[in-house]
C-alpha cells in the first residue's frame, strides 16, 4: 500500500457545512482544477494551489516540459507570501495541475491523473534504467556524449523498459492499493450493501467486474469540489 504525501495544511478558512455544500458541484470530467502546485491531498480537495507565478523559475512559463522539468529537479524554490525565496524538495510534492488537468506523484514521477470518483483506476508506468560504462547509442540514432575525468568515466545510464503499473486511488483515504479485486473490496466495505453484493460473486467474476463496481461505487457516493470561481 502507498500513502501519499500530506505535508502542509490547506491555505484556507473552513465555513460551516451548508455554505461548503452550496458551494460545492459534483466532480465530472470537465471539471478543472486551478493551476500550480498541491502540496497535500487536502489542497487538492479544497482546489487550492500554489500558483506557478510564485516559481522562482525562467521565462518558460507556458511551457508544460519546463514544469515537469522543473517539478522533478529534486528541489524548487518558491516565494513564499513575504517574498522570500525558499526551497522545497520535490519527493513533498502531492502532484501539480496545468492548464485544469492534474498531475499525481507516484515513485518520484509525475502522472496524468484521470479521477473516477472517491474511487479510480489509475495507470502509473515506471523505466528500468541500466548502467553502460562506455558511450551508449541513442536511441534516435545519436551517439550520446558525457564528460570524462582523468581517472574514469561517469556512468551512463539508458532507459531499457517502461511498464505500467495499475492501482486504485482510494482519494477518501489518500491511499493507493494494487489494482486487484481483494483490494476494491476492502474499499467496498463503506457500503455494506454494495459490499455484500460485490462479495458474493465468484472470484473470477470480481475480477472481471471491478470496473463496473467501482462505478457502482462513485455514483453512490459522488465526490465533490469547490465550485469554479468559489474560495
Amino acid at each position: 500500500m502507498i500513502v501519499l504525501v500530506i505535508w502542509t495544511p490547506v491555505l484556507m478558512a473552513q465555513g460551516n457545512q451548508d455554505n461548503q455544500d452550496s458551494l460545492m458541484v459534483r466532480y465530472g470530467p470537465y471539471y478543472e482544477f486551478r493551476d500550480g502546485i498541491y502540496m497535500n491531498i487536502r489542497m487538492v480537495k479544497a482546489n487550492r494551489a500554489i500558483p506557478f507565478s510564485r516559481l522562482v523559475a525562467g521565462p518558460d512559463r507556458n511551457d508544460h516540459g519546463f514544469y515537469r522539468k522543473a517539478l522533478s529537479a529534486g528541489r524548487i524554490a518558491l516565494y513564499n507570501q513575504q517574498g522570500v525565496a525558499v526551497e522545497l524538495e520535490t519527493k513533498d510534492l502531492w502532484g501539480y495541475a496545468y492548464q485544469g488537468e492534474m498531475y499525481i506523484q507516484v515513485g518520484g514521477s509525475f502522472h496524468r491523473l484521470m479521477l473516477d470518483g472517491n474511487i479510480s483506476r489509475f495507470l502509473a508506468s515506471s523505466t528500468t534504467w541500466q548502467e553502460y560504462r562506455g558511450l551508449p547509442p541513442d536511441p534516435n540514432g545519436y551517439r550520446r556524449v558525457t564528460a570524462t575525468y582523468p581517472h574514469h568515466r561517469r556512468p551512463v545510464y539508458q532507459p531499457v523498459t517502461r511498464e505500467g503499473k495499475i492501482y486504485l486511488l482510494d482519494f477518501e483515504k489518500n491511499e493507493m492499493k494494487a489494482y486487484h479485486p481483494d483490494a476494491l473490496a476492502d474499499l467496498l466495505q463503506r457500503d455494506p450493501e454494495l459490499y455484500r453484493e460485490y462479495a458474493d460473486l465468484r472470484f473470477a467474476q470480481r475480477k472481471k467486474r471491478m470496473l463496473e463496481y467501482i462505478q457502482k461505487y462513485n455514483n453512490r457516493h459522488p465526490l465533490y469540489f469547490p465550485a469554479p470561481g468559489t474560495d
